[in-house]
């Protein structure tokens, strides 16, 4: 036999649902805030009157409010799915708010701290409405969950509480507990501070926490302006519709070692990183990369923008230096990240916890020296409504259409972030040389020498010898593998690169009826470029091969660039009479690699002399070569009329080491493996040091990069 039966929840469970889902007062507290949050409050009060007779707890916002409607089929329904759509697509109307509250909890959290809850809200049109919820009443006016279970409310169509405004106050008496510690009380205030924002925009969400007789017990901790004077650098900018960017550098350490502060202002043009590599848009590579530095044409439909940056340092020991490191780092948790606004107002999900819409923590992987992460920073862009037509929002409200203009402005806000990056790479050197002390570490093969006359000074080689043979055995492997995959890679780089190119020419070509002679000398072009790069990727023995020969290489890898990018090269090594020839003993391949990559440096280089100044004179390169017969010592040598070498004399040949936009460091550390592979060297000096010597023009102002090669 088969029946049926109803399922029967007694009334109590509301009191257990409440301690097992909310496991602390404060957080209690904090729900209730959070609902304010998806409420569009911008201002929310806290009152907890511990102290007083009747103890209390109050929390009034500005939000929103209530209707009658919603109050019955929300509020007083738990478990209903009105915040579960919200999570879902929809968002708060006003300031297109991402809910935080968690579904239903925000009734529970009040039953959690007081036996009595009385509820008045109003929306911005309407009556007032409230209700009064004796918590021990209503769960014993019936056994079971059922609809013998009432809540009257009050409809005030004289607005008795809110009467000049809208929002929701929620007082709740007869408190569970009134005995708060004074952890207790610090932690509700990291909670509720946490929301804050820290940007001074439309749509701001401010709470404030009264605690009556229990002032001291928060009088030390901060608020959020105070969480931005602890960014140990802050970085204003705006950006003007011609391109010109002025910013502000302030660098505000900790008293630690010496550490000192300082700022400078900047007023230049803004040279643009590389563009996404999976950038597939199609359009010629001669076009989209014609330009260094950013121009008026390619802001228009984003316009002229403005923002700032609060970067924090997170080790241990700067945390405590500055104080209040929990505080510090739960707000970041819940702060960092780079927002979007445009006429102040929000543009979500930029700058939420979780995105990284310009992909700062995969560029620090990939670049670790000096980046920064979505977590260590605070940061907002300011966009103009009217200038930015051109970013469209998604349908969804969720960012805008990943359109050209929006690559566009992850470009150009990125370029921001490598500005604001180079300006902080010596005081970033400064803080580590602080915390872990000088490093005096010697060169590993210089360690190796020293420890073998150590050895043999106490008579104990044969013992250490093989050990210390072994060792420099495995670390010349190292440098082998490291050194050709290294080099290798940055060829592959520029042969795809160089690749793409013809591609799109060839596409162009066809597009635009061109004569079809022209579109087979294209393709020519492209298998002869195929053919010289072909030996750069294999592993090759030591060989020998005149230096000229090698710069003609380097050069034909290059071919297309020079006349692309309207730069005039001399190749001295092919017609000096009076010069010695000399052959460049080694692996050609990683040596051809090496002087690739210093070629390529001089063509980024000398362009951008010419765009930021403006000039009417012509980027130039000139490759000389020479023989010390005496030395029994060659040299192969760039110069170009670039702006100089612009990073300390100690940083050359150094790993992610670099001034140049979008740029890894990695090129002149390579060529200096390269070189002292085969005992060769790398130097750079300014060109005028070669002028004398090689009676080049003066119009070669720039860098000298030198390769020198031993017989």
């Amino acid at each position: 036999m088969e029946t049926s039966h109803q399922l029967k929840v007694q009334s109590h469970i509301l009191r257990l649902l409440g301690d097992q889902l909310i496991g602390h007062d404060r957080l209690a507290v904090f729900e209730l805030v959070k609902n304010s949050y998806d409420a569009d409050s911008s201002h929310v009060t806290v009152l907890l009157d511990l102290s007083a007779k009747k103890p209390k707890i109050t929390i009034e916002d500005n939000g929103s409010g209530m209707s009658l409607q919603t109050i019955v089929n929300a509020w007083l329904e738990v478990g209903t799915d009105s915040k579960r759509s919200l999570q879902g697509k929809k968002r708060s109307t006003e300031f297109n708010r991402k809910p935080l509250g968690e579904k239903g909890v925000g009734r529970l959290a009040v039953q959690k701290l007081g036996k009595t809850l009385r509820l008045v809200t109003k929306q911005a049109t309407g009556s007032e409405h409230e209700l009064t919820i004796d918590w021990d009443k209503l769960i014993n006016s019936s056994k079971y969950l059922d609809s013998k279970m009432k809540v009257k409310i009050t409809e005030n169509k004289k607005p008795k509480h809110f009467k000049t405004s809208h929002g929701t106050y929620i007082e709740i008496s007869e408190l569970h507990n009134s005995d708060w510690t004074r952890k207790d009380i610090r932690d509700l205030y990291r909670l509720v501070k946490s929301l804050s924002n820290p940007f001074n925009a439309a749509d701001s969400f401010e709470v404030k926490l009264d605690i009556p007789g229990r002032e001291d017990d928060i009088a030390d901790l901060p608020d959020v302006g105070d969480m931005l004077e602890n960014a140990m650098w802050k970085f204003t900018f705006k950006l003007d519709n011609n391109g010109i960017l002025r910013y502000g550098y302030i660098f505000k350490p900790p008293r630690y070692k010496g550490l000192k502060a300082g700022w400078t202002h900047v007023t230049g043009r803004l040279p643009l990183t590389q563009e996404d590599k999976d950038d597939l848009s199609g359009k010629p590579t001669n076009k989209r990369d014609k330009n260094i530095f950013l121009t008026k044409d390619e802001l228009k439909g984003i316009g002229a923008l403005k923002g700032r940056i609060y970067a924090f340092q997170q080790s241990s020991t700067m945390l405590k230096l500055m104080g209040n490191s929990l505080q510090l780092k739960n707000w970041l948790a819940a702060q960092s990240g780079v927002r979007v606004y445009r006429d102040q107002i929000r543009v979500f999900n930029y700058g939420e916890p979780g995105d990284d819409w310009l992909r700062l923590n995969t560029r620090r992987i990939n670049t670790p020296g000096g980046k920064f992460g979505t977590n260590s920073i605070v940061s907002y862009i300011d966009l103009s409504l009217e200038q930015s037509h051109k970013l469209q929002e998604k349908t969804n409200r969720e960012g805008f259409d990943e359109n050209d203009s929006y690559k566009m402005l992850r470009r150009i806000i990125l370029s921001i972030f490598e500005r604001f990056e180079f300006e902080h790479a010596d005081d970033r050197k400064a803080i580590d040389m602080a915390i872990k002390g000088e490093e005096k570490t010697e060169p590993l093969e210089q360690a190796l020498n020293k420890i073998k006359k150590t050895a043999a000074k106490y008579k104990i080689q044969d013992e250490v010898g093989p050990a210390l043979l072994s060792i420099k055995n495995e670390l010349d492997k190292y440098r082998e593998v490291m050194t050709h995959s290294g080099v290798a890679a940055m060829n592959i780089n520029l042969a795809f690169h160089e690749m793409v190119h013809g591609v799109d020419r060839i596409v162009y070509q066809l597009e635009s009826n061109v004569n079809p002679a022209a579109i087979q000398k294209t393709v020519s072009h492209l298998r002869s470029l195929l053919a010289t790069f072909k030996p750069l990727l294999k592993r090759e023995t030591n060989k020998s091969l005149p230096a000229h020969e090698i710069v003609k290489r380097v050069l034909a890898m290059h071919e297309h660039r020079f006349p692309r990018h309207e730069i005039v090269l001399s190749n001295r090594t092919l017609v000096e009479e009076d010069s010695v020839k000399f052959n460049v003993k080694g692996p050609i391949n990683l040596i051809l690699g090496a002087l690739s990559n210093i070629i390529d440096n001089a063509i980024y280089w000398s362009r951008y002399r010419k765009e930021r100044d403006s000039s009417k004179t012509s980027a130039a390169i000139l490759v000389i070569s020479s023989w010390d017969e005496i030395e029994k010592k060659g040299m192969i040598a760039v110069v170009d009329n670039g702006p100089g070498f612009q990073l300390p004399e100690e940083s050359i040949g150094k790993p992610f080491a670099t001034t140049k936009t979008g740029g890894m460091g990695l090129g002149l550390y390579y060529a200096r493996l390269v070189m002292e592979s085969i005992q060769g060297s790398l130097m750079i000096c300014p060109a005028e040091n070669l002028r004398d010597d090689f009676k080049f023009s003066k119009n070669y102002d720039g860098t000298a990069v030198i390769l020198q090669f031993k017989d």
